[in-house]
């Protein structure tokens, strides 16, 4: 039986490095490309497409270059996957609904666009809406930062008054979800990566205090963009997923350790 080949972007970054070790470990036959490699050459079963500019705030200093970044490799992988035949896989996000910024606009086109080639050359495509990621290696996010708060002593930041409802997902469960959807277990083509739990933002904080049984500072500053209140998956992709005081516990070991 023939090996699937798999490329998969932004290897190097939080959720391919998990990724693309997890598709590895399967048996897949996995090559990554990220920032300085040259664009590849040969051609893949599947193309996960992780590589991207991610940061809201910093999509408001810096629009051109994440439209550049974002749409500009974009095309090229879709475009790709189109004279190869290859699939592919793409994340958004659970709050890209509405564009509100360069970040969340650059995921809705590269989504039309994968939905036009869909239309015009019948590529095939599956469209990953990805909730609130987070893990160990992760050095952003609201469980990241509340982490690091507790064990340093630093002051958290919460925007807004605490009460918006978020879905915490660990990446390992991401990664199961792409290796399902590489291995052909979802037949729709638009999935929801999330566990279909909201917590609120406070709820998150005391959480990680119990956990680490330190009372962290908090500073609450007006939200930068509209923001809705529950975001949360409406049908969840697996069985079971990491709880999230497990998931909590491996974030601040890590932060204890770094």
């Amino acid at each position: 039986m023939k090996t699937m080949k798999v490329l998969v972007t932004g290897h190097k970054g939080f959720i391919g490095t998990q990724v693309y070790a997890d598709l590895k470990e399967s048996g897949l036959s996995v090559n990554g490309l990220d920032l300085g490699d040259p664009f590849p050459s040969e051609s893949y079963d599947f193309i996960v497409h992780l590589a991207a500019r991610t940061l809201i705030r910093k999509s408001l200093e810096k629009p051109y270059e994440y439209y550049e970044d974002n749409m500009g490799l974009s095309m090229k992988l879709i475009e790709k996957a189109r004279i190869d035949g290859s699939v592919m896989i793409f994340p958004t996000s659970g709050s890209v609904m509405e564009a509100t910024n360069p970040y969340s606009l650059s995921k809705k086109q590269i989504v039309e666009w994968l939905n036009l080639y869909s239309k015009l050359f019948g590529t095939v495509s599956y469209i990953l809406k990805f909730y609130n990621v987070y893990g160990p290696t992760s050095r952003k996010g609201a469980v990241y930062l509340f982490s690091k708060a507790a064990v340093d002593g630093s002051t958290a930041i919460i925007y807004g008054d605490g009460s918006h409802r978020r879905d915490f997902i660990h990446v390992r469960d991401v990664s199961r979800i792409i290796l399902n959807t590489i291995m052909g277990r979802y037949t729709e083509r638009e999935l929801e990566v999330g566990t279909g739990t909201g917590t609120s933002v406070l709820e998150l904080l005391r959480k990680i205090e119990s956990i680490t049984g330190r009372k962290i500072s908090t500073e609450l500053k007006p939200y930068i963009l509209p923001e809705a209140e529950d975001l949360h998956a409406a049908r969840p992709l697996l069985d079971s997923f990491i709880p999230i005081d497990e998931g909590i516990k491996e974030v601040v070991r890590a932060v204890q350790t770094s």
